[in-house]
């Protein structure tokens, strides 16, 4: 009974959240509110699956401690031998066709990862001397105007010589402002997670719609770091020294991306939420948000809950 309650609940957080969200969107919640419960929507669906596995193969996952000996004390739910094989095959199978076709999301996210890092390394010597857990500007000679974000350990943040040309002191702190965001918040992962699960699993139109709002989003909520009007006009005048040929693509620098939109965005005041929100809207997001965290830590600190 569990696992089918845990299964349903993930289905409806897929089926549900897109739309719940694009109202949200839509009524003026912040960009920062909608980008959480995206991804509150993604881990308790994701948890909620995960968890309704052992349900449904309870003798499966209790072996290895049988076979030493060690009888797990919680009720566990009759479940035919065939349908417990048949469920672990069928999520075998699922997450192998899955890191097929989504893996090379990852590998590509960490091999030019590494070519930058390696890029740097070659070309600024001093890089080791970095204090751990701070970011790092690091300054290399170049004819092109680029300005990329590394989420390496620890962060850095490459400048070129021609791009400290053409930017004025408040223009690179308003763009450095904003990529602290992007830092803080961890948008680089989470939009290598969101493009992984679109391309592992395309039939689940939430990962697609989610991979779609993630960049964006992303960029919205780090803009809105740069308070007040004249350093949101700093950052619209260096991203539009800033964007075209040369940028890196991807999670490491979506900053220059749509340059034309960026720039109309951040002639406006930050977005503010306009009242009366629809019903729908508010009720939704915190219903969506708050059921997707506590359903799944519930059964995880209450096992027994679960499998009484």
């Amino acid at each position: 009974m569990h696992g089918y309650v845990l299964a349903l609940f993930a289905a409806a957080i897929l089926l549900t959240a897109p739309f719940v969200l694009d109202r949200a969107e839509a009524a003026g919640f912040s960009p920062r509110l909608v980008q959480q419960g995206w991804r509150a929507a993604v881990v308790g669906a994701v948890a909620s699956l995960a968890l309704a596995v052992p349900v449904f193969t309870p003798d499966l996952w209790t072996a290895p401690a049988r076979a030493i000996g060690v009888t797990p004390d919680i009720g566990l739910v009759k479940v035919p031998l065939s349908v417990q094989l048949a469920v672990a095959g069928g999520v075998l199978a699922g997450l192998a066709a899955g890191w097929r076709r989504g893996g090379a999301v990852v590998r590509d996210y960490r091999r030019a990862l590494r070519v930058q890092l390696d890029r740097l390394e070659s070309t600024s010597p001093v890089l080791d001397e970095v204090e751990r857990g701070h970011p790092r500007l690091v300054i290399v000679e170049d004819a092109q105007p680029r300005l990329v974000l590394l989420p390496s350990r620890p962060p850095r943040v490459e400048v070129t010589t021609r791009a400290l040309d053409l930017l004025k002191p408040e223009e690179l702190n308003a763009v450095l402002t904003h990529m602290s965001g992007h830092l803080r918040r961890r948008d680089a992962l989470w939009m290598t997670a969101s493009e992984t699960l679109a391309e592992a699993f395309p039939r689940i139109p939430f990962f697609a719609r989610w991979a779609d709002h993630s960049a964006a989003l992303a960029e919205k909520g780090a803009d809105a770091d740069v308070h007040g009007p004249i350093a949101r006009a700093n950052l619209r005048r260096a991203l539009a020294k800033l964007s075209g040929p040369g940028q890196a693509n991807g999670p490491f620098c979506p900053c220059f991306a749509w340059p034309l939109q960026r720039q109309a965005d951040l002639e406006l005041a930050p977005p503010q939420p306009r009242l009366p929100r629809p019903p729908v809207a508010v009720a939704g997001l915190r219903a969506l948000t708050a059921a997707a965290v506590v359903v799944p830590t519930l059964v995880v600190v209450s096992p027994h809950f679960l499998y009484m």
